[in-house]
């Protein structure tokens, strides 16, 4: 990526997800290297996006941008390479799955899904509409719920939805969810595998 240093969100067969300081402007062909297991991968791209990712707190720091790429091509045995990668996450979240089933405890300590940043995403419903704005302020609105900005989408509109379709207790149940999951001292826990 130009020799611009790029943190590694997500990664496929088809594409990758990144956050870095450097702009990239969409449709440009750039290339990204990483290092897994002793290998070096490099693969070919296009930019299909790169949006705001966090804004500059101080005059000193940098905002960051998320870039969505697309692979057009593997270099040398990073095709393999990048198989092995993905191989491996999946072979260990089925067998993470399996002993789950099973009732076994987990081999290494419980995660703890936490929104332990000063990042957040507020969520208010008006009008039957859900405005949803990134802050720094960990409140609770009156109407609506406050998370971590570190919380996925797919989980911000399961508790959208289950805000808007509950009565009051049930809203009120929601609120402390979101507050549990951004409070220093508590998170939420879960056996699942994160990779």
């Amino acid at each position: 990526m130009h020799e611009v240093p790029v943190r590694l969100l997500d990664v496929s067969l088809n594409g990758a997800r990144i956050v870095s300081e450097a702009r990239f402007g969409p449709g440009s062909a750039e290339e990204l290297t990483f290092d897994w297991n002793g290998m070096d991968i490099r693969v070919a791209c296009t930019v299909v996006r790169c949006t705001l990712y966090s804004f500059a707190k101080s005059p000193g720091d940098k905002s960051l941008y998320q870039t969505g790429l697309r692979i057009t091509e593997t270099i040398g045995n990073s095709d393999r390479a990048l198989r092995e990668l993905i191989a491996s996450y999946v072979i260990r979240a089925l067998e993470e799955q399996k002993a789950n089933a099973r009732g076994i405890p987990p081999l290494g300590p419980y995660a703890y899904i936490e929104g332990k940043g000063d990042r957040y995403r507020r969520c208010e419903l008006t009008d039957g509409k859900w405005r949803r704005s990134e802050t720094n302020r960990p409140d609770q609105p009156p109407n609506g719920f406050t998370i971590s900005a570190d919380v996925g989408p797919y989980y911000v509109d399961l508790l959208c939805q289950t805000y808007q379709n509950s009565d009051e207790e049930g809203r009120r149940l929601t609120q402390t969810l979101a507050q549990l999951s951004i409070s220093r001292a508590e998170g939420v826990p879960t056996r699942r595998y994160l990779p």
